[in-house]
């Protein structure tokens, strides 16, 4: 369980119960009871990417639960064309406590830096309704590198610059930009070596790159089986899957680098349907059958904090990848 980079949304155990009771007492009062009429026809859910991607499979796991939860269907519609075309149709929708958008970190935070234009606005088109959960991002080694920690492939690095390559889908891709700060952080010189996909994890396997970046997902099975080696992950603090693999940061403190997935709604939408909506995520969030479905798609969730405190986490993120961005020196496209 992982606190996002924000620290006003951390929070333990003790503290996710106690926000749900209150969220639970709150429902009672009249001004959020009027919720209690809503909703009274199916609810839609878009997803900006296509069906079968790990957002896709998130939003299906959720909506099933959402779905009885609420009394309705919460319909997956999956508008794929690299975010744009269903974030736009969300903004456009009516504010009527009929359609969510189900994000990830691109959509909400990345892609003002990165596009020449947006046909949407990520800060006024969208009110927060749920944080979903972290999808942090791992650094794995041939084995042949004979390097045990980060730390010792700084030094390999810094020993030997420019030999060392490393795989990512891409440097404009979350893994890619990842391997590009880290060069900057440590003060390393690596060959960055583009593919499409998961091809890089094979090509390390294989020993024709030396390290690669990537999702949990990608990289946990080819971990497991010694084939290849885990010197550092992305989230703030170990993961339960990993608990032997160090982060970033106890190398290099304050080196936090993560993907993530949140659900928004148009702006206008009642107050009344988004309390219901934040109030029903968190509690199949915290659910125990819920849960390990998720850290099963690289996704680990703390439960959903207040609107209030998303659009915190919102407008920090959106000002860490504006930085990102520009230290990076990558041009809109």
């Amino acid at each position: 369980m992982l606190a996002w980079r924000c620290p006003r949304l951390s929070y333990d155990k003790t503290m996710r119960c106690a926000f749900l009771s209150l969220l639970a007492a709150l429902a009672l009062t009249p001004g959020i009871a009027s919720a209690q009429s809503w909703p009274s026809r199916p609810v839609r859910m878009i997803v900006p990417q296509a069906a079968g991607g790990t957002p896709d499979i998130v939003a299906r796991v959720i909506s099933g639960r959402l779905s009885r939860a609420l009394g309705q269907q919460v319909l997956v519609e999956n508008r794929a064309g690299i975010g744009t075309l269903g974030a736009q149709a969300a903004a456009r929708a009516a504010a009527d406590g009929y359609t969510y958008l189900f994000a990830p970190a691109s959509v909400l935070a990345i892609n003002p830096y990165m596009a020449k234009i947006l046909p949407y606005s990520p800060e006024d088109d969208f009110a927060s309704v749920a944080m979903v959960g972290l999808s942090p991002l791992a650094l794995i080694a041939s084995p042949e590198l004979n390097v045990n920690t980060l730390a010792e492939l700084i030094a390999l690095a810094k020993a030997n610059p420019g030999k060392l390559a490393f795989a990512s889908p891409g440097q404009r891709t979350l893994p890619g930009m990842l391997g590009e700060m880290l060069k900057i952080r440590a003060g390393i010189d690596l060959l960055h070596v583009p593919y499409k996909g998961a091809q890089g994890v094979q090509d390390t396997v294989a020993g024709r790159t030396q390290l690669t970046t990537q999702g949990i997902p990608a990289i946990a099975a080819v971990v497991q089986r010694g084939q290849l080696r885990a010197l550092a992950v992305s989230s703030p603090r170990r993961l339960p899957e990993l608990p032997e693999v160090p982060t970033f940061s106890e190398t290099l403190p304050g080196f936090e680098f993560n993907g993530w997935f949140a659900v928004v709604a148009p702006t206008g939408t009642p107050r009344a349907a988004i309390q219901r909506m934040n109030l029903e995520f968190n509690r199949i969030l915290l659910d125990g059958e819920i849960e390990p479905k998720l850290r099963a798609l690289g996704i680990y969730t703390e439960g959903t904090g207040p609107p209030e405190e998303i659009d915190a986490f919102l407008k920090s993120e959106r000002a860490f990848w504006s930085r990102v961005v520009r230290e990076l020196k990558i041009e809109p496209e």
